[in-house]
């Protein structure tokens, strides 16, 4: 017998054929290492280019977000002096302080002290406050001394430093009107109030050492972000909305947040080397490997010539496997024909104890019955002699529910399950069909059998038939131990079986509904149990 390969009859190929196939083998060695190679030396290059920006396109986020805050807190800060400004501890301020009374001028002198000091303590933001009448004149100022806040009235003479607000640089100013009482005229008394720079909360709370350090650059942010030697640097205008300064203020913020982002970037380029030495050992066992190989290559030649005679004795096997299959085929008719058997002996005993007690009519039923039985017998023989036949068995338009309820009664006949208790549900009609009444009765017969006999100490079983989108549902639930999952993979293939039977009942009743353009399926039934389903295309009106 001649071998597949490129030399017969055992030979072995020529020097030059392996030289050649050698070559190829060192030449693909050498393309993977440098493959590698440029592939390592592009991601290191793509990987810390891209590690690098988005460090900095994160680090700007954060800088942007530093401002927002920032904004947010200056915006806080005018509306609650504002609300400051209006409310009752400062109306009417100057006059009151300007009063003859001198009850009237220290009770305003505490309310005012008290409502700018508890001002300063909630507020650390705001580095002075100055209360000025009309003329212009310093009334009360608040500072912080040593970081507590301290109040200055106008007979302890305000220090000039805290008198003069103006804005600067470093420094960011806002006037508030002071409200009059109700039925007065303002005054035209003015609260003024200062931020400077360096007060602002620049890095969040709990921040460490490597977080980004930040400062307030007025119109001078570029250059100082430029000037800094740290590797990331971002710079982020602050709109300080309502408040006055000198230029235009920005939030820069410098730090080293890449060296954390380079970590990983330094684990890959490990990989990336141990890939390239694993690569560079892989070209040297493939060399090997290629001259075992071609050694090699003869005895697979004599490999195949050994398997083209294992093949026919597989078919030979093949060949006796089909015999075998007509021995099971003969197992399932005679499996087929026991189902109507059975119920011909259960009408034929009814029909003697009918006649026993001179009841004609009911043994005249069940003499039907058992002719319904040797039909259905009959019928199975001639299903089976057409697999001789091309032809098709008969089909015609049958009402389903009709052919489920004969089904239902003929089990019912059978006093074997007078403990299982039949319930049988309808849904609106028609439920027709086309299909062979007969095949399809021996599929719903073979079903509630099956629901009968996997509860042999009695249950339920119960059957419905329903129409909706197209088609006809045929249900049968029992309240057995159900099918495991396991199980409902192969229950309808030919000769599995999980009750100790031929294992043909559901294979042949999957075939029939397949046959009949239908599907059948099995699911768990809720509250233990299974349910077994078939789907069959429903027969229209029009149809014929």
């Amino acid at each position: 017998m001649a071998g597949n390969g490129p030399t017969s009859g055992g030979a072995a190929a020529p020097p030059g054929r392996w030289s050649a196939r050698l070559g190829w083998l060192t030449a693909i060695a050498v393309l993977a290492v440098a493959t590698v190679n440029v592939a390592g030396i592009w991601a290191i290059a793509v990987g810390r280019r891209g590690v690098v920006e988005d460090s900095r396109r994160l680090f700007r986020v954060e800088t942007e977000a530093r401002a927002t805050a920032l904004d947010g807190l200056l915006a806080a800060t005018r509306a609650d002096l504002a609300f400051l400004a209006g409310s009752p501890a400062l109306q009417r301020v100057e006059d009151d302080l300007a009063s003859d009374d001198p009850a009237l001028a220290a009770w305003r002198e505490r309310a005012v002290e008290g409502a700018l000091l508890i001002f300063l303590r909630g507020h650390p933001e705001v580095g002075r406050i100055v209360l000025r009448g009309a003329d212009g004149r310093a009334l009360v100022a608040a500072a912080r001394r040593g970081g507590v806040p301290v109040v200055w009235l106008a007979a302890a003479a305000v220090p000039p430093e805290l008198a003069a607000l103006e804005p600067g640089p470093r420094r960011l100013t806002a006037l508030f009107p002071v409200a009059a009482g109700p039925g007065d005229t303002a005054r035209g008394a003015r609260l003024v109030a200062a931020v400077d720079a360096a007060d602002l909360p620049l890095a969040p709370r709990g921040a460490g050492e490597t977080a980004a350090r930040c400062t307030i650059a007025s119109d001078a942010g570029s250059a100082a972000r430029a000037a800094s030697p740290e590797p990331l640097s971002a710079e982020a205008p602050l709109r300080a909305d309502g408040w006055n300064g000198a230029g235009r203020w920005s939030l820069v913020c410098t730090g080293t947040g890449a060296v954390r982002l380079l970590e990983p970037l330094t684990a890959r380029h490990r990989v990336t080397l141990v890939l390239n030495l694993v690569v560079m050992g892989l070209a040297v066992v493939l060399g090997s490997l290629a001259i075992v190989q071609m050694r090699r290559r003869l005895q697979v030649e004599a490999a195949a010539r050994e398997g083209d005679r294992v093949r026919e004795l597989e078919r030979q096997l093949f060949h006796a496997e089909r015999l075998a299959t007509a021995g099971r085929l003969a197992a399932g008719i005679a499996h087929e024909i026991n189902n109507p058997l059975e119920g011909m002996s259960n009408y034929l005993a009814l029909a003697r104890d009918s006649l026993r007690r001179g009841d004609t009519e009911a043994a005249r039923r069940q003499v039907d019955g058992v002719r319904e039985g040797l039909e259905a017998a009959a019928a199975i023989v001639r299903r089976v002699l057409a697999h001789a036949d091309p032809s098709a068995p008969p089909r015609e338009p049958i009402e389903l529910d009709g052919v489920v309820r004969h089904a239902v009664d003929w089990v019912r006949s059978n006093g074997a399950f007078g403990r299982v208790a039949f319930v049988h549900e309808a849904g609106d009609g028609p439920h027709r069909v086309r299909g062979n009444a007969t095949q399809l009765g021996q599929v719903f017969l073979n079903l509630v059998l099956n629901a009968c006999e996997i509860q042999p100490d009695g249950g339920e079983v119960k059957v419905g038939v329903a129409r909706g989108n197209g088609r006809v549902a045929v249900t049968v639930a029992d309240r057995g131990p159900g099918v495991a999952a396991t199980d409902r993979v192969r229950i309808f293939e030919p000769f599995y079986s999980t009750k100790r039977s031929t294992g043909l009942g559901l294979s042949v009743c999957w075939a029939i509904v397949q046959q009949h353009g239908g599907t059948l399926d099995v699911r768990d039934r809720p509250g233990g149990g299974a349910v077994f389903r078939v789907e069959l295309p429903a027969l229209e009106a029009t149809d014929g």
